[in-house]
């Protein structure tokens, strides 16, 4: 428990930081602490944080398809991240699709490399096929030789939410992507140290 709760609270501080939060907003260490026991305790309610650090973020990749790609259309099997050297960061991003609540979108993003690799839809009962997939895609990427050792991979989103309004989805999509790349990557490069941090 204490290593999630680490982690998830280090997540926290870096957007908080990365996004000019105040970190004085961020619950008292010893409220932290509590989290780890067995006993029942209310959970602090976070300080808001932005999605994305609107300034910072390059623009949508080029490319962009008009429309996503149905997942049914998709041969089960074949890779949403095929593996390849050239592949230098998976950043996916699952949305409610905004016209279909009984739907989703996913996209997939090489950050590091600015560019998209996929774009798909599906309906929820489709969700757990995709994942499947997309565990296998990064698990063959991550084990294979040839893979840059910088390589990063994360997913953002949930079905239900975020809705990301259309027009725009994959510009929002993109900056949900990015962001979650950047604070990764600060992350790995310079751990955080103290309370909030792992680096203890």
């Amino acid at each position: 428990m204490k290593n999630l709760r680490s982690a998830l609270l280090c997540i926290l501080s870096l957007s908080t930081a990365a996004c000019g939060g105040d970190p004085s907003d961020v619950s008292a260490s010893e409220d932290l602490a509590a989290l780890g026991s067995t006993e029942q305790h209310a959970l602090p309610v976070p300080p808001p944080l932005s999605n994305y650090c609107p300034g910072t973020i390059p623009g949508t990749p080029y490319a962009i398809p008009t429309a996503p790609t149905p997942l049914s259309s998709i041969p089960t099997g074949t890779p949403l991240y095929p593996h390849s050297p050239y592949l230098l960061s998976a950043h996916t991003v699952i949305v409610t699709d905004p016209s279909n609540s009984g739907a989703f979108y996913a996209f997939g993003f090489d950050v590091r490399a600015h560019r998209i690799i996929f774009w798909v839809s599906g309906t929820n009962s489709e969700i757990r096929r995709f994942n499947t997939q997309l565990a296998t895609d990064l698990t063959v990427q991550e084990t294979s030789s040839g893979v840059d050792m910088g390589f990063t991979w994360g997913t953002s989103g949930q079905i239900g939410g975020p809705l990301i309004p259309l027009p725009g989805v994959h510009e929002g999509a993109w900056k949900v992507a990015y962001n979650n790349w950047y604070h990764l990557d600060a992350y790995l490069v310079s751990p955080p140290t103290g309370p909030l941090g792992l680096a203890q």
